[in-house]
C-alpha cells in the first residue's frame, strides 16, 4: 500500500466555494513517518473500526500474524507513512 502523490489527491476547494461561507481556501500537506514496535502497532490497529468489528478470534489471529511479521520478518519495527492535509480559509459570514 502506498500514499497517493499530491497531484492524485483531489482538492475540495469547490465545496468551500459552494458554501459561500468562506473566502479562498489554501491547502497544505504535511508528510511524516512513525515507527512502531509490534505492540505499539497492534495498539494502533485496535483503534480502527474495521478491526474492532471483527470477531475476537479472527482479530486475535490477524494480530498474531501481524506481530509475527513485524518481529520476525521486519526486525522488530515497521515505519508507517502518513500525510496530513490542512485546509485554511477565512469565514466570510
Amino acid at each position: 500500500m502506498r500514499l497517493t502523490t499530491d497531484d492524485e489527491t483531489p482538492e475540495e476547494a469547490a465545496e468551500f466555494d459552494r458554501s459561500a461561507r468562506f473566502g479562498p481556501v489554501e491547502f497544505r500537506r504535511y508528510g511524516w513517518q512513525q515507527t512502531y514496535t509490534a505492540p505499539e502497532y497492534l495498539n494502533l490497529l485496535t483503534t480502527y473500526s474495521g478491526n474492532r468489528a471483527m470477531a475476537p478470534r479472527a482479530r486475535n489471529g490477524l494480530f498474531a500474524c501481524i506481530a509475527h511479521l513485524i518481529d520476525e520478518v521486519y526486525g522488530g519495527a515497521i515505519t508507517k507513512q502518513f500525510r496530513t492535509r490542512l485546509a485554511i480559509a477565512h469565514k466570510t459570514s
